[in-house]
């Protein structure tokens, strides 16, 4: 089966750990979609193929402070690498609503693998998929922010919650 990611119901975060206090930075609007293989109980088929694709354009990330938004475009470079974007290769089941991931991130044209712990929720011809990861941001050449007593920590927790219908092959 296929599914195509609503936008406008999925979202990314983003938290880091400052000296200040933590910063939270998130975007809507994630496209991309879902191939995953069921068996006849409606769960996820662990003996099929199963991938996934999904981006989010760089401009729409937003932390609510225009000041350290300039600066976070600047240190991730959103001119130049306008989207972040990410795979999944593959997956297996761990329990009931719980898989696990393996695939791979881009930001800032750089591409890491990671492996990760999701949840998924099947209701008919839709799909919720929830799950969280800590990267180092300079694992993708971005340099953690220090000005005098201010830094930030170069971990850096995300999170995607992605909503997606089933489509048929002719809409894919």
């Amino acid at each position: 089966m296929r599914f195509r990611a609503v936008p406008e119901e999925s979202r990314f975060w983003a938290e880091v750990e400052s000296s200040a206090h933590p910063v939270e930075v998130e975007a809507s609007g994630i496209y991309g979609f879902i191939e995953a293989h069921f068996n006849g109980d409606g769960e996820l088929d662990p003996s099929g193929p199963h991938k996934a694709q999904f981006a989010f354009w760089t401009d729409d990330l937003s932390s609510g402070n225009d000041l350290r938004d300039v600066e976070m475009m600047r240190r991730i470079d959103a001119r130049s690498h306008p989207s972040i974007e990410w795979s999944v290769k593959s997956v297996s089941m761990l329990s009931k609503g719980r898989c696990r991931g393996r695939g791979e991130v881009t930001v800032r044209g750089r591409t890491r693998p990671f492996e990760a712990e999701f949840k998924m929720s099947v209701a008919p011809g839709k799909l919720v998929v929830e799950g969280q990861h800590a990267f180092d941001m300079r694992d993708f050449g971005i340099v953690p922010p220090k000005f005098f007593w201010l830094w930030i920590e170069p971990e850096v927790k995300v999170g995607v919650r992605i909503v997606a219908n089933q489509v048929s092959i002719e809409q894919s």
